[in-house]
């Protein structure tokens, strides 16, 4: 009976290492996935983003501000880092893992909005599988995403959570410099049962922005608030409009920051735009990118050092 279970326990003690062995392969394999929210990470953690300018934001950033346009009439290289259904809370964790693993951008459009302050956690977190190993996104993220004890330490459990299809997909990739234009018409079913809205800034949220935006501060980054179209009708259901702007208002005089405010651009009235009440449609989007650019050009922010 003694060596029976002496068996038994050799034959046993290889096994968490081929586990170990399989997930490390398989979060290799998985990274390079074209499933949009695993996909944004690749060229961040690998270090491929060389940018003068970076776009930071939720869903707002990545389908509205395209790069390429940007490019085209500013002469820089641009990047989206835009994070979908995030506030700022993620999106300073996703800017710190970029710093890590690429240079220095000499400006960031930083996308302000309603839903800017809010402290999001959990959506898309199949993102973050590929990148348990890095320590860096353990750092950031793991401790504040909703993800169990055995997905966080159990090696390949995590992935219970994705399809494998999404896993192990491959093909043209989704995803231009992180941008992605939507060719969707209007749908305004989900802004005809809101009747109003409110801004509510989270506490912690910004904390976290005031941190971020005084290490960009003392590493001469220029940062830009850009406030994005969004269908009219949404801005006038914000019952606190105005102390929503004076809060943005407040940090740009505390930290030296411009603001480019586009709510009241001429495509925010027509619907031919937009695919729901706060993103821009492909069409819209490159209108609005191209204005930006345009503005930003008048800013001057790039001409040091360029």
């Amino acid at each position: 009976m003694k060596r029976f279970f002496v068996n038994i326990l050799l034959f046993a003690l290889p096994f968490p290492g081929i586990l170990l062995v399989a997930d490390y392969l398989l979060s290799k394999e998985a990274a390079r996935s074209n499933y949009r929210p695993i996909e944004s990470w690749y060229d961040l953690m690998h270090g491929n983003i060389d940018a003068d300018v970076i776009i930071m934001g939720n869903s707002r950033a990545w389908v509205q501000y395209h790069p390429m346009i940007l490019d085209s009439i500013l002469g820089v290289s641009t990047y989206n880092i835009g994070m979908e259904g995030s506030a700022v809370n993620r999106q300073v964790h996703k800017y710190n893992l970029f710093r890590k693993h690429n240079r220095k951008p000499k400006v960031i459009l930083q996308n302000i909005d309603l839903f800017s302050f809010d402290y999001i956690v959990g959506l898309e977190r199949e993102q973050f599988l590929p990148y348990f190993w890095d320590s860096s996104m353990r750092e950031e993220f793991l401790s504040s995403e909703p993800f169990t004890f055995w997905e966080k330490y159990i090696p390949l459990h995590r992935y219970h959570i994705i399809q494998m299809k999404n896993l192990i997909s491959r093909g043209p990739r989704s995803l231009t410099k992180g941008y992605q234009g939507m060719d969707r018409e209007w749908d305004g079913s989900k802004y005809q049962q809101i009747s109003e809205l409110t801004f509510v800034p989270n506490d912690t949220t910004v904390r976290i922005f005031e941190e971020y935006l005084s290490e960009t501060r003392a590493e001469s980054i220029k940062v830009v608030f850009v406030v994005a179209p969004c269908y009219i009708g949404t801005t006038h259901k914000i019952v606190n409009l105005a102390e929503l702007q004076a809060f943005y208002q407040n940090l740009a005089d505390k930290y030296d920051i411009p603001i480019l405010d586009y709510s009241h651009m001429d495509i925010c009235n027509d619907t031919t735009f937009f695919y729901n009440a706060m993103h821009l449609n492909k069409r819209g989007a490159e209108l609005f990118s191209d204005s930006l650019a345009n503005d930003i050009k008048k800013l001057g922010v790039l001409n040091k050092g360029l």
